[in-house]
């Protein structure tokens, strides 16, 4: 019978342990989304973990609702911010207020939310962002877009589709149709909630001669290309401002040579109330999850007393990680790196050689048990094993061995 084990320590519902392999991974992507957003000429920030309740809650205009929430030694409210681009709209409003702008920036960082009960949702999620503030109209969506996609095929995502909707451009349409305040409440509420049923009982209910009917009834479910966006503008003559700006972004969308991977949803709508213009979502074929979430948020800065257009992305990091596991295969796992036997004793000084001449090494003791097993598991491609005046070198990919005579040839 085998050896009872004691299960790990609980964590709080919805944290989790990043073992080394996936951080690695996650190095890897952080990485790759750097170099696409220097690209563009965005640069690095950070904000505070903790930021203090009121101070969001007066920029979002609502309660924040189910965070988590702390207090200083005066008794103030913290919370850990469940969000970061509130923090980075209110540090570049007060600590680049005297910025001409436009100002662009990038972060990592972590946000924190309490998963609902009973839910297995992360309390924790890991993020990669760009903000471009002090830029409007359709030039500054398309740039940023551009962003999103160049960063997503830089980390190595194949098939991507990123679509992108205009609250603004919703708004105009019920407006052209002369939709009642009281039931576009009603709309927005079950379009909040993804209820295609729901709007559609809600549509219903509302007069609307023609062929506006038909657009009104399946408004959340239009998606394309331009041919959406003609045929709903079509129905709602007042909407015709809003209509040629999104037009204007698909263009310059063509021009950047990403159209195609490009799709307008009229149904997209985000979680956060300061969303005012463009929203997007990226997908890819792998995972249903979003990729990164984003969109314009002109209102959000002047809560801060400086008042700028301002748009922006966040990647959640482990979904997009998740994407690039299932989308690989095992032939495409870079394994790297050596593990040399007796690197940690009798043969240090080859270990040492080694790393000298730019090779990752793992050592391990003289007596180490099946160090092609230990090789295999952590993920080093090679096991060097010093055999006489040489070396014997094992492949763990294939399982093949060779000898050589020296540290250059092991490195060859």
């Amino acid at each position: 019978m085998a050896d009872a084990r004691p299960e790990p320590p609980g964590l709080p519902a919805g944290a989790r342990d990043s073992l080394p392999t996936e951080s690695e991974e996650l190095r890897a992507i952080e990485e790759g989304l750097r170099g696409a957003f220097a690209a563009y000429g965005y640069r690095e920030i950070a904000t505070p973990v903790l930021e203090f309740a009121d101070v969001l809650e007066t920029a979002i205009e609502q309660q924040l609702g189910d965070v988590y929430r702390l207090f200083d030694a005066a008794g103030r409210v913290m919370v850990l911010r469940p969000d970061i681009t509130v923090p980075v709209s209110r540090m570049i409003a007060t600590r680049m207020a005297d910025h001409p702008g436009p100002v662009r920036v990038f972060y990592f960082g972590r946000a924190f939310r309490p998963p609902p009960h009973g839910s297995p949702g992360a309390s924790e999620v890991r993020q990669a962002g760009a903000e471009l503030v002090g830029a409007s109209g359709p030039s500054a969506d398309a740039e940023l877009i551009a962003v999103l996609h160049r960063s997503l095929t830089a980390a190595g995502i194949g098939e991507l589709t990123i679509a992108i909707g205009d609250i603004s451009l919703t708004e105009a349409i019920l407006d052209g149709m002369g939709i009642p305040r009281e039931m576009r409440a009603r709309l927005g509420r079950a379009l909040a909630a993804r209820d295609l049923v729901r709007w559609q009982e809600i549509a219903a209910e509302i007069d609307v001669p023609g062929p506006a009917r038909e657009v009104l009834h399946r408004l959340p479910a239009q998606r394309g290309g331009r041919d959406v966006l003609d045929r709903v503008c079509e129905v709602a003559p007042g909407a015709d401002q809003a209509c040629a700006r999104v037009g204007e972004l698909l263009l310059l969308l063509e021009r950047y040579g990403i159209a195609d991977d490009v799709m307008l949803d009229v149904g997209i709508a985000r979680d956060w109330p300061y969303y005012s213009g463009l929203v997007l979502e990226a997908h890819s074929a792998s995972v249903g999850a979003p990729l990164a979430v984003g969109g314009r948020y002109d209102r959000l800065a002047e809560r801060f007393g400086t008042p700028r257009p301002a748009v922006g992305f966040a990647v959640d990091l482990d979904v997009l990680n998740r994407s690039l596991t299932l989308q690989s295969t095992d032939g495409d796992r870079e394994d790297s790196g050596m593990v040399v036997v007796g690197g940690m004793d009798r043969h240090l000084a080859a270990a040492e050689g080694l790393r000298v001449r730019g090779v990752p090494i793992a050592s391990v003791p003289s007596d180490q048990d099946d160090p092609v097993a230990f090789a295999a598991r952590d993920g080093w491609r090679y096991v060097v094993q010093p055999d006489g005046s040489g070396f014997r070198v094992t492949d763990t990919r294939d399982g093949s061995v060779r000898s050589v005579v020296s540290v250059e040839q092991v490195v060859a």
